[in-house]
C-alpha cells in the first residue's frame, strides 16, 4: 500500500514503481531511460507519476512534469515548455529560429539541466503531446544512452488512432521498459477496502469487485461515497451508486478523444447498452466501419466494457455523458427517437425519447406515446402513462376524434391518483367521440360519488346514453349491463331535483326488496336505490335489508369506492346497523392501505366516511382531527370527500363545545375560492361557522336555509341532516321557545317515521334540551328508554346522564322512582378507539351505575370545573373526586376528561357556540 500526500492511497503499485525506481538508479550512472505507462481509464496512470514526483527527492534528481492537452495540441512546443518552465534557460527562442532548431535549442536545455543532477521527466500523457514536442522528447531520446534522463510518459492506447502516427511510433519504439497497469487483485481490493471501511464483508467486497472491475478509480470513488452516505454499506448500496468522481473524470478524458469516439459514447449514454450496435452508428451519423473503430478506441481507453454489447465501464460514466449535454440532449434525443422508431423498437421504448426532444410531437410520435401509455397502465404505472399523454396531447389537433381519445385515455390513467381533473378531460372527450356506444362505455367508467354534484352537462350525457339504450329489464348481456351502470349514475345525478328523487323513491318502493347483485352495475343500482330510500327517510327496515344485501354481497375492495356501494353503507349508518359499519370501513381502510398505501384518493374517500360514522356515534375528537386531516389533503373540488368531511366537522360543532381543529378546518376550506359544497350543505358549514363566532341569528338562517333546501328535493330523513334539532336549539337559545317546540316536534314525527332507535333517542334528547320541568323528565325518560334497544351506546350513554340533569335535585319527587332505571344501564360498551387496528374492538365492563354522587361529578367535568372546583363545590376532599371520577372513567368505558366531556350533555356548561346534538 502507497499513500500520497494528498490521502490518495495507491495499492499494488510496487512492482511498477520499483521498475521506475531502477531506471533512476541507473540514471546516477549517467545511463538514461525512455519508460512508458499503459492501462485503461481508471487504473490510475497519472496517480502513478504523481507517486513518482513524491517518491523522489531534490537531491535525486530534477521532477519536471508536464500534462498534454487536446486545447493546446496545436501551440508549438506547449508540452515541452510546461516541462522547462520557470528554469531561465527555458526562455522564449531567439528571432528567425526554426521548428528544428527551437526542438534542439530546448533539447540542450534539459540536457544542460542534467549535467547537473539526474532529470525525471513525466509526460502525461502523449497522446496530447504538440507535434513540436515530440519531436524535442524523441531527440531527448536518441541522447538518453548517455544522458542521466528518465523520461516517464503515460501511452495512448493502441487502438487510438493517434497512436499510430509516425513519430509517435518511433518514440514509443524507443522505450526501454514498458510498464502496464493491471486491475487489483482480490487481495488488493479487500485491502483498499479495509482501508476505508475498516472490516467490510467478504459480499461487500465481491459486490465492490464487480462493479469496479478492479479499477483503482472506481473502486475508490465507490469507497468514499459508501464511507460517506451508506453506513453499513450492503453490497446492494455498492450497485446502486452513482459516484460523481467517476463521471467527471470520464467526460473530461471523453473530451479529448475524436469526434467519433465522442458521438458513439453520447448516442450510447443517450440510449443505453444496444445489442444492435448498428443504432449507435446511425444515431452518431457514422459508417458501420468508422463507429466500429470508434467503439474498439473507447473499450481500449477503457470507458466502454469489453463485452460483445457496447456499455460503459460504470453506470456513472453514462449518466455524467448525458448529464454534460445539457441543451444539446434534446437533438440527441429527437435522434434517438427516429432512429429507434424506423428500427422498429417497442413504443416504450422509443416514447421517453420523444418526451426528453422537447418539441411537440406529431404523427407517428403521438401513437407512440399513446402506445407506451397504454403499455404504462398495463404495468400499473399511471404517473408514467399521464407524462406520455399529456405530451401527445401537445400535438393533437383541437376537436379530432384522435384528441378526444387521447383525453380518454389521459382520464384513465389520472383516475386513481386525480379523479377530479380525470372527470374533466373525460367530458372535454366524450363530445369527440364518434358513436353513441363508444360514449356509453366511457360514462359507466365515472366513480358514482362523482355523480352527486355533476359537472356541467354530465346528466345530460348520462341521459342522453341512456335513452339510446332503452329500459334495462328489456335487454341482455353487456348491453343490460351498461344500461344498468349507467341509471345509477343518472339517478344519482337527479337526487336533488324533487321529481326525478321521487321516481327513484317509487323505483325502491317496488323493487326494493333484496335480489340479484351479481353483478357490479345491479349492486350499484340496487344501492342507489336503498340510499334514495333512506334520504327519504320512511322504513329503515326495508332500505337497511337492501343496503345490507349489497354491501355483503362481495367482500370490500378499494375499486368499491368508485362504485354506489359507499351510498349503501351511508343507508345502513342511518339505519343504525353500526357495527356493520364500523366492520365495513375497517375491512376499506385495510383494502385501501393494501392497494396504495394509504396516499390516493380512494383513501381520502375511505377516511371521509369513517370521519362521519365517528362524529354520527359521538365520537367528536377522533372525528374532528380525521376529518380535518383528510379535508387538509384532499383537493377542494373533490366533493366526495369535501362533501362528507364538512358534513362530519359540522355534526361535531353542533355537539357542542367542539376541539378547534373542527372549525379552523372548515373555516380554511370554506375560504378557498374553489372550494365545491351542494348549497344545503354550503348553508350547514356557513351556520356552523357563525356558531362558532358567537352570531346566533346568522346561525340559524342557514339552518333553516339548508333544511328548506332539504325539504325542496324531497330530502326528509333526520339521521341525514338533523336542521329542525339545531334549529330548535338555536330558536331557543333566542328565546322563542314555541317556534322551538314546533321544529323538535316535526323532527321527531319524521324520526320515528324512519325509525331507528338512535334517531328518535338523540332527537328526544334535543326536545328534552329544550324543555323544562316535569315534560322534560318525562321526554328525558322516552329517550332512555328508546336508546336502551339501541347499538348506539354513545348516544344511550347521553341520554341516562342527560336524565341525570333533568332530575338532579335528589328532592325531586320521580327521582327514587326513576334511579333504578339508572341502574339498568347496559353492563358493557364497545368503543372503537381512534389508532387501534381496523379490526379492533375495546370492550369495558361497567359493573354498577352511576351513583348519583359520581353523576354529579361527571357533570361538573363536562361543565368544564376543575377537581378543585368541583371538591369545593360539593364539599368533599379532592381524593374523593378523583376516587369518584376514576369510577366514572370505568363504568362509561372512556379513557379521560376529553372523552367524558364529548359524550357528557353540554347543558350546564355554558356552552354558547353549540348545540347538544
Amino acid at each position: 500500500m502507497l499513500t500520497e500526500q494528498d490521502g490518495t492511497v495507491l495499492f499494488e503499485r510496487t512492482r511498477e514503481l520499483a521498475v521506475i525506481r531502477r531506471c533512476l538508479d541507473g540514471a546516477r550512472d549517467g545511463r538514461g531511460e525512455l519508460v512508458t505507462v499503459s492501462g485503461p481509464f481508471g487504473s490510475g496512470r497519472s496517480a502513478l507519476l504523481g507517486e513518482l514526483a513524491r517518491r523522489t527527492s531534490p537531491s535525486e534528481a530534477l521532477v519536471l512534469r508536464a500534462e498534454g492537452a487536446r486545447s493546446e495540441g496545436d501551440v508549438p512546443f506547449g508540452v515541452a515548455r510546461r516541462a522547462l518552465h520557470g528554469l531561465h534557460p527555458g526562455a522564449a527562442p531567439p528571432a528567425g529560429a526554426t521548428e528544428e532548431s527551437e526542438a534542439l535549442r530546448l533539447r540542450d536545455v534539459l540536457l544542460g539541466l542534467a549535467d547537473a543532477m539526474p532529470v525525471l521527466l513525466l509526460i502525461d500523457d502523449l497522446r496530447w503531446v504538440d507535434a513540436d514536442s515530440l519531436r524535442w522528447l524523441s531527440l531527448i531520446g536518441e541522447k538518453l544512452a548517455d544522458a542521466p534522463v528518465v523520461i516517464v510518459a503515460v501511452a495512448p492506447h493502441s487502438a487510438d488512432s493517434a497512436a499510430h502516427s509516425p513519430l509517435l511510433k518511433e518514440f514509443l519504439a524507443a522505450a526501454t521498459e514498458r510498464v502496464a497497469l493491471r486491475p487489483l487483485s482480490p487481495d488488493g481490493m479487500s485491502a483498499m477496502a479495509g482501508e476505508f471501511l475498516g472490516e467490510p464483508e467478504s459480499a461487500l467486497i465481491r459486490a465492490c469487485a464487480e462493479v469496479s472491475g478492479g479499477r483503482p478509480l472506481f473502486l475508490a470513488a465507490l469507497l468514499q461515497e459508501l464511507r460517506r452516505t451508506q453506513w453499513p454499506p450492503r453490497p446492494d448500496d455498492v450497485r446502486a451508486l452513482r459516484p460523481a468522481a467517476i463521471g467527471t473524470q470520464a467526460v473530461r478524458a471523453l473530451a479529448e478523444l475524436p469526434r467519433a469516439e465522442r458521438e458513439i459514447a453520447t448516442a450510447l449514454a443517450v440510449v443505453g447498452p444496444r445489442t444492435d450496435s448498428g443504432l449507435l452508428f446511425t444515431m452518431a451519423e457514422l459508417t458501420a466501419e468508422d463507429g466500429t473503430a470508434a467503439l474498439g478506441a473507447l473499450k481500449s481507453v477503457g470507458l466502454l466494457d469489453s463485452g460483445p454489447v457496447p456499455r460503459f465501464a460504470h453506470d456513472a460514466i453514462g449518466e455524467a455523458v448525458a448529464h454534460s449535454l445539457d441543451t444539446a440532449a434534446m437533438p440527441w434525443h429527437a435522434r434517438a427517437a427516429q432512429t429507434l422508431h424506423a428500427a422498429g423498437r417497442p413504443p416504450e421504448e422509443v416514447a421517453g425519447h420523444v418526451l426528453a426532444a422537447g418539441d411537440p410531437p406529431g404523427g407517428w410520435q403521438i401513437e407512440v406515446l399513446r402506445e407506451a401509455a397504454r403499455t404504462a397502465l398495463a404495468n400499473k404505472n399511471p404517473d408514467l402513462a399521464r407524462k406520455y399523454l399529456l405530451r401527445a396531447l401537445l400535438g393533437s389537433p383541437h376537436r379530432s376524434g384522435g384528441r378526444a381519445e387521447l383525453l380518454v385515455d389521459l382520464a384513465g390513467a389520472e383516475l386513481a391518483s386525480d379523479p377530479v381533473s380525470s372527470l374533466r378531460r373525460l367530458m372535454q372527450a366524450l363530445p369527440g367521440l364518434a358513436t353513441p356506444a363508444r360514449r356509453a362505455r366511457e360514462l359507466v367508467r365515472i366513480p358514482v360519488l362523482a355523480c352527486e354534484l355533476p359537472p356541467s352537462g354530465l346528466t345530460t350525457q348520462l341521459a342522453d346514453a341512456a335513452a339510446g339504450l332503452g329500459d334495462p329489464a328489456l335487454l341482455e348481456g353487456s348491453a343490460r349491463e351498461t344500461a344498468l351502470a349507467l341509471d345509477a349514475r343518472l339517478r344519482v345525478t337527479h337526487l336533488r331535483h324533487v321529481r326525478w328523487f321521487t321516481e327513484t323513491v317509487r323505483a325502491f318502493r317496488l323493487e326494493g326488496t333484496p335480489g340479484d347483485v351479481g353483478s357490479a352495475p345491479a349492486r350499484d343500482r340496487a344501492a342507489v336505490l336503498s340510499y334514495a330510500g333512506m334520504l327519504a327517510g320512511k322504513d329503515s327496515g326495508a332500505v337497511a335489508a337492501l343496503a345490507r344485501h349489497v354491501v355483503l354481497a362481495e367482500p370490500p375492495t378499494a375499486e368499491d369506492l368508485r362504485t354506489a356501494v359507499p351510498l349503501a353503507v351511508r343507508a345502513m349508518l342511518a339505519a343504525d346497523l353500526f357495527d356493520q359499519v364500523d366492520i365495513w370501513l375497517a375491512s376499506m381502510a385495510m383494502a385501501t392501505l393494501r392497494a396504495n398505501g394509504g396516499g390516493k384518493p380512494d383513501t381520502l374517500i375511505a377516511d371521509a366516511e369513517r370521519a362521519f360514522a365517528l362524529a354520527r356515534r359521538g365520537r367528536h375528537t377522533d372525528a374532528a382531527l380525521m376529518a380535518a386531516r383528510t379535508l387538509e389533503r384532499a383537493d377542494a373540488e373533490f366533493a366526495p370527500v369535501t362533501g362528507r368531511c364538512c358534513e362530519a366537522l359540522a355534526l361535531v360543532i353542533a355537539g357542542g363545545d367542539p376541539p378547534a381543529a373542527a372549525g379552523d378546518a372548515l373555516a380554511r376550506y370554506r375560504a378557498q375560492d374553489n372550494a365545491l359544497l351542494a348549497p344545503w350543505l354550503g348553508h350547514v358549514v356557513d351556520g356552523m361557522l357563525a356558531l362558532l363566532a358567537g352570531d346566533t341569528a346568522v346561525a340559524l338562517d342557514h339552518i333553516l336555509e339548508a333544511g328548506r333546501e332539504h325539504e325542496l328535493m324531497g330530502w326528509a330523513n333526520p339521521a341525514v341532516l338533523p336542521w329542525r334539532s339545531w334549529a330548535a336549539q338555536l330558536q331557543y337559545r333566542l328565546g322563542r321557545q314555541d317556534l322551538a317546540h314546533d321544529l323538535i316536534a316535526r323532527e321527531y314525527e319524521q324520526a320515528v317515521v324512519w325509525g331507528a332507535p338512535s334517531v328518535v333517542g338523540r332527537t328526544l334528547r334535543v326536545w328534552t334540551d329544550v324543555t323544562k320541568g316535569e315534560k322534560g323528565i318525562e321526554l328525558a325518560l322516552r329517550a332512555v328508554d328508546g336508546l336502551d334497544v339501541s347499538t348506539d351506546r354513545v348516544a344511550m350513554v347521553k341520554a341516562h346522564l342527560l336524565l341525570g340533569v333533568q332530575l338532579f335535585a335528589p328532592s325531586h319527587a320521580t327521582t327514587a322512582e326513576h334511579l333504578p332505571r339508572n341502574e339498568q344501564l347496559p353492563q358493557s360498551t364497545e368503543t372503537e378507539r381512534a389508532g387501534d387496528r381496523p379490526d379492533s374492538r375495546r370492550t369495558v365492563a361497567v359493573d354498577a351505575a352511576l351513583t348519583p354522587s359520581e353523576r354529579r361529578v361527571a357533570l361538573l367535568v363536562a361543565a368544564g370545573k376543575s377537581n378543585q372546583n368541583i371538591a369545593t363545590e360539593l364539599r368533599i376532599s379532592l381524593r374523593a373526586v378523583e376516587k369518584h371520577l376514576t369510577k366514572v372513567y370505568r363504568k362509561l368505558g372512556v379513557a379521560g376528561r376529553t372523552q367524558l366531556m364529548e359524550i357528557v350533555p353540554p347543558i350546564g356548561r355554558g356552552n354558547g357556540n353549540g348545540m347538544a346534538v
